[in-house]
């Protein structure tokens, strides 16, 4: 089909919606031009000698002069002369990539059926590196604004009740899907909270002793909690320690320095790198996690402190429904008690057992595709063999190891992400975790 070229009456129609638009137009770029021609201002004035585009489009120049004005753009410094500000370009093409993005937004959450419980005030589009954590459901990503898809933008819904737009490098974002729940990470500007509370537990002589520290714990957190919560400022130490930070000699003696909270800070911004980090807290959408038998991101989030802080608006009111509904199928499926009148009752280790129903079912599905004996590991149990791939579980990644006779989950490190198909040996941490060594690759060879 051949359009053809445009006539006089509808390029007139477009320019007189232009008038009032918050985005830079051909008005502006006239008016800038006829600033620029004359070296000083931009001339209106009816008996003024100027081009017949100009002549013929005096009026809508002149409104569009006076909106330019009432947003401080533009100064009539006489009747019909007018000075158009530096800035006007500039902040006019932001408000127009704004404008796109709310827009982008907006529609995403009209396929979501969602877009009315969304009020556009809480539209939130994020330009720069964002400085807060954000939390929530992916409802769109799509191409950024740089035009060479080396950037990607993401639509979050997220739990504080706001819905959140932002754009990331592309790489960060590759394996990111409608649907996912995640983190969004700002750069660390803080020291850590672990590498302040090792420092006030730990004594004159710059000695930290995790046995004194749970001694401190006790009174305000009970046997089991103080347990976990020195077990994960152990995890932090032995970060620390493979960078040379800290030092251990032995499991109850770690040396610390007394700046451990600069040092940790510049640690973490090494390692985080520049920008945000995005990190999938779930690949199952929130509907699919109700009857999923494993330990899911919502009840991580729930059991874990999340309740008293979660939002009744947004995503955070779809969090809070959809937990109503998870208690219920965890009742059906026999993890926690159902007392009537809405009340449930949950055992103390109820993450570790959704956790190991999930690991041994999915672990056995894989040992009996590749003939192999499926081998659940112990906390304190060796890993030895080849490194075959990964599985995404509900609750992690992990990695899948075959030692030739059997066949192993074990939780996944970054370490080996270079490692397929190679020998990989493991050693459970005190605090968790299991300190990787690597072998060469096996088959044939010279």
């Amino acid at each position: 089909m051949e359009l053809g070229r445009q006539t006089e009456q509808e390029v007139s129609r477009q320019l007189e919606r232009e008038v009032d638009a918050e985005r830079f137009t051909r008005l502006d770029r006239m008016l800038i031009a006829e600033q620029q021609a004359s070296n000083e201002f931009a001339d209106l004035r009816p008996d003024k000698d100027m081009a017949e585009t100009m002549r013929q489009n005096r009026a809508l120049l002149i409104n569009r002069a006076r909106k330019l004005e009432r947003m401080g753009l533009a100064t009539e410094r006489t009747p019909g002369i007018w000075t158009i500000s530096a800035r006007a370009e500039p902040m006019l093409r932001e408000l127009g990539t704004r404008g796109d993005i709310i827009k982008t937004m907006h529609q995403a959450l009209e396929r979501e059926g969602i877009a009315e419980q969304r009020g556009y005030a809480g539209y939130t589009v994020h330009r720069a590196t964002p400085t807060e954590r954000i939390v929530g459901r992916v409802v769109a990503k799509g191409l950024g604004s740089d035009e060479l898809g080396q950037q990607i933008g993401l639509t979050i819904d997220g739990v504080d009740g706001r819905v959140h737009h932002l754009e990331v490098p592309a790489s960060k974002a590759e394996d990111i899907r409608r649907g996912s729940i995640i983190a969004v990470e700002p750069p660390p500007s803080v020291p850590r909270a672990a590498d302040r509370n090792i420092l006030a537990a730990t004594d004159a002589g710059g000695v930290y002793s995790p046995a004194a520290h749970r001694e401190q714990a006790l009174a305000r957190l009970g046997a089991d909690d103080a347990d976990a919560y020195v077990r994960s400022h152990v995890r932090r130490l032995e970060a620390l320690r493979r960078a040379g930070i800290v030092e251990r000699v032995h499991a109850e003696h770690w040396t610390i320095p007394a700046d451990l909270s600069e040092r940790g800070l510049a640690y973490d911004r090494r390692r985080f790198g520049n920008g945000s980090r995005i990190d999938e807290l779930s690949h199952l959408p929130l509907d699919r996690q109700v009857r999923h038998e494993g330990a899911t991101w919502l009840d991580r989030t729930m059991l874990e402190g999340g309740r008293d802080s979660m939002p009744h608006t947004g995503f955070g009111g779809d969090v809070r429904a959809t937990w109503e509904r998870r208690k219920q199928a965890l009742a059906d499926m026999g993890y926690v008690r159902d007392l009537g009148g809405g009340r449930f009752r949950a055992p103390s280790d109820l993450i570790a057992q959704l956790e190991s129903a999930e690991i041994n079912r999915v672990g056995k599905a894989f040992a009996a595709e590749r003939g192999l004996d499926w081998q659940p590991t112990g906390a304190n149990d060796r890993v030895s063999g080849r490194l075959v791939g990964q599985a995404q579980l509900s609750s992690g990644r992990f990695a899948m190891i075959d030692n030739g006779l059997g066949f192993q989950l074990v939780p996944w490190n970054d370490s080996l992400s270079k490692r397929l198909g190679q020998q990989v040996d493991g050693i459970p941490m005190p605090g968790g975790g299991i300190d990787w060594t690597f072998g060469r690759q096996r088959g044939l060879g010279l």
